[in-house]
């Protein structure tokens, strides 16, 4: 080069400046898209999870009050001959909160008493209120008293997939999760109350809208019921939660 002569700086191709750019922008928006749905996918993960322990837990609070119930509930409450019976409260239909008076001389199904209970309306991560199940010897109007002494064997059993794994349950309660296909929970023109419809046959009381069927036993018919895993990414079909009473627990 000859001295003097001024210096010309070499340039780019021309439109280059705008294509690492543009490529830039793309592995911006692709790592924000792929961020996105890993977040999504853990967001979704924590909410299953959640709703496994609420759902455990507020049966546990619904068992725990029916226990209760059930050892303060002889009319004979004397130190020295009282508290020997384990009467349970009859179901309420219509989902207001409180036992209906009578049940009838057969296990029956219906929304848990809470009110009975004394506890708040308790509700599944779906929003739904429990369902319980009483076996017909433990009911207020049975008759024969369920003497502590001699508690007769419930009427319930519990199976899985492989079979029955236990007999003699005294008490269920559900929680039902979101309504499955076919399953409908409307109100139609009916008035509603905290957990149904003060219409008992309304389907927002019926068990069949509530309760699911899995390797042909269903839920929703006594005295038989099924449970299964509590799995993540339950079946669409089943989310059925269940909570027993036994005997022993009395």
């Amino acid at each position: 080069m000859k001295v003097g002569m001024p210096v010309v700086e070499k340039q780019p191709p021309f439109g280059s400046g705008q294509h690492g750019a543009a490529l830039l922008v793309f592995m911006l928006l692709l790592t924000v898209s792929v961020a996105s749905f890993l977040l999504t996918g853990v967001s979704k993960f924590n909410r299953q999870l959640a709703s496994a322990f609420h759902n455990s837990a507020v049966l546990a609070e619904a068992k725990t009050g029916l226990i209760a119930y059930a050892r303060l509930s002889d009319p004979d409450l004397n130190s020295q001959t009282g508290l020997n019976f384990r009467f349970l409260p009859c179901p309420d239909q219509n989902g207001d909160g409180l036992a209906d008076s009578s049940c009838g001389s057969a296990s029956a199904e219906g929304w848990l008493p809470w009110m009975t209970l004394g506890l708040p309306p308790l509700r599944d991560a779906s929003g739904s209120c429990l369902r319980y199940a009483i076996s017909a010897a433990y009911k207020p109007d049975a008759s024969d008293p369920p003497l502590i002494t001699a508690l007769p064997d419930g009427d319930f059993t519990v199976n899985n997939a492989d079979g029955i794994i236990s007999g003699g349950v005294v008490a269920v309660l559900f929680a039902p999760g979101e309504a499955v296909a076919g399953q409908s929970r409307g109100f139609a023109s009916n008035t509603a109350t905290e957990c149904g419809s003060t219409v008992i046959l309304s389907d927002k009381n019926l068990a069949a809208n509530y309760l699911d069927t899995l390797a042909g036993i269903d839920n929703a018919v006594l005295p038989g019921f099924i449970t299964a895993a509590k799995v993540l990414d339950a079946s669409s079909s089943f989310n059925d939660n269940m909570a027993t009473i036994l005997t022993g627990e009395l």
